[in-house]
């Protein structure tokens, strides 16, 4: 999505978490206690424990609605298919009705206990750590960035926290992956070319196209540098494994590797990994207006605030896709009139339907109005997976009766929509080959030693187009080795259980 005009002002409003009121004694004359500022709900969820898990009442329209759910979710896949990546592919599904645990299944050889590749999930992680630096007094959302780091172009002094959390930078960058040549892609010459060794040094080496905060762009870029400045931030309080003392380990989460580039930043674009029920509890945290086990996390109005349409792009400058729309590293189900949306863009799933996710279709989803997490893990690649059916879907599972969601208002009249505004096709330096030397040895790693995958399953994971890499494992030695047409090589080297692989220099 992407460009520039004038947006007509308008409000969005959040749908309220519905709440049920319990009944007053006859006989009584009972005072209900008014709720305080900043009060959190009370304690649900896992804690630091094991999920509570409840099974749903079994009717006639239940069986009907979870068996279009598998048969949608886990569809039978003919052998050729797999090996071309094709159809729905999930990994693993968990859906959170009122704090328990309600509906889980795996597939393609995960459990419960396999930690999996996130992608973008990982910005919505980055956010909550920037959320709980702002809720300690250690940040505010607005500190220029070099007020915690160092940029590489002095002009990035002018961004701040509440910029980089809307893609507000301003900074010149192309979020492309497999559609588009892997030397053009700002985010692909970061994470596998010249910028992997210092992400943050990367992204604020880039020029802009636009002052700070007037230009909306998704960036991974934009996520790095924030989970730059949250480091800095957050270590001195934290440690050096600030995600696990502040927010891992809090939230009873085992299983959570963040991998890091070779300065130490933790990718925070890209590169977490964990199973679906701790990815749940993540979902639980923002699902509560971040309160978790009944303690605020998060400052009050955070959650509100990050899951409407950010004033970054309501200004009106953008450079975006159809219908994508983002509040501060999360994506929402409102449309944008004025940036040139028909509707929302999952139609038929309620408007507070909003959450973090990443490519090849991982998601953390929260659905306010129905007291819903959904977490989906998989491996689609084909376009065929829908975050409109999957909230459909588990709706109809746990509230079988529940009617569809209202349609939107139309535009208003008169309308004008903004122009998007396309960068110019970048080149980056990083020759083909090296980058995709790098992704085969980085990815080919975290399959094998993070996700403990076998290598048939690893090569079909770091299996690009062109089929050009070629990885083999030392399992004793844990190591990736990777090779392009034996011209260019690579080795990842697993760091630990936290630490997963990095690129070695």
């Amino acid at each position: 999505m992407r460009a520039a005009l004038l947006l007509l002002p308008y409000a969005l409003a959040a749908t309220a978490l519905a709440t049920e009121t319990p009944t007053a004694p006859s006989t009584d004359t009972v005072t209900a206690e008014a709720p305080q500022p900043g009060a959190c709900p009370a304690p649900r969820g896992p804690g630091r424990g094991a999920w509570s898990t409840r099974t749903l009442p079994e009717t006639a329209e239940r069986a009907a609605a979870k068996a279009a759910l598998e048969s949608w979710a886990f569809p039978e896949i003919s052998a050729e298919a797999e090996a071309n990546r094709q159809g729905i592919r999930t990994d693993g599904l968990l859906i959170i009705h009122k704090g328990e645990l309600v509906y889980e299944r795996y597939g393609r050889g995960f459990t419960a206990e396999t930690p999996h590749l996130t992608w973008s999930v990982s910005k919505t992680y980055t956010a909550t750590l920037t959320g709980i630096a702002v809720q300690r007094g250690l940040l505010s959302l607005d500190d220029s960035i070099c007020e915690h780091i160092t940029p590489t172009s002095p002009t990035h002094c002018e961004t701040t926290v509440k910029d980089l959390l809307e893609f507000g930078s301003g900074t010149l960058w192309k979020e492309s992956y497999e559609s588009s040549p892997p030397t053009t892609s700002s985010v692909v010459a970061m994470l596998y070319g010249q910028g992997h060794e210092d992400v943050v040094a990367f992204a604020t080496a880039q020029p802009r196209r636009a002052p700070p905060g007037s230009f909306f762009q998704y960036s991974s870029g934009d996520t790095n540098v924030l989970s730059g400045v949250v480091g800095a931030a957050l270590t001195p309080v934290g440690g050096d494994q600030f995600p696990w003392t502040l927010l891992f380990e809090p939230m009873g989460d085992t299983s959570a590797v963040w991998e890091r580039d070779t300065k130490g930043t933790y990718i925070g674009s890209s590169y977490v990994y964990a199973t679906p029920r701790d990815m749940a509890r993540l979902g639980m945290l923002w699902l509560d207006d971040g309160c978790y086990a009944g303690e605020r996390w998060l400052p009050e109005g955070w959650v509100a605030a990050s899951s409407v349409v950010s004033e970054t792009i309501q200004r009106g400058s953008y450079d975006r896709e159809p219908g994508d729309t983002q509040g501060r590293q999360v994506w929402l189900n409102q449309p944008v009139y004025a940036l040139g949306d028909a509707a929302r863009p999952w139609p038929g799933s309620p408007p507070d339907y909003y959450g973090a996710m990443g490519h090849w279709k991982q998601g953390i989803l929260m659905v306010p109005s129905h007291d819903l997490v959904i977490v989906r893990t998989g491996d689609d690649r084909d376009g065929s997976f829908s975050w409109d059916l999957l909230a459909q879907h588990a709706i109809a599972l746990v509230d079988p009766s529940a009617a569809p969601p209202a349609a939107d208002p139309p535009p208003p009249p008169g309308l004008v929509a903004a122009t998007n505004q396309i960068a110019e096709p970048l080149e980056f330096d990083t020759g083909l080959l090296r980058i995709a030397v790098n992704y085969g040895a980085k990815l080919g790693c975290s399959c094998a030693f993070v996700m403990n995958r076998d290598d048939a399953q690893c090569a079909a994971f770091v299996k690009a187009s062109p089929d050009i890499v070629k990885v083999r494992y030392d399992r004793e030695a844990k190591v990736a080795k990777a090779t392009t047409f034996g011209l260019v090589r690579a080795t990842a080297s697993y760091r630990g259980p936290r630490e997963g692989c990095t690129i070695d220099p």
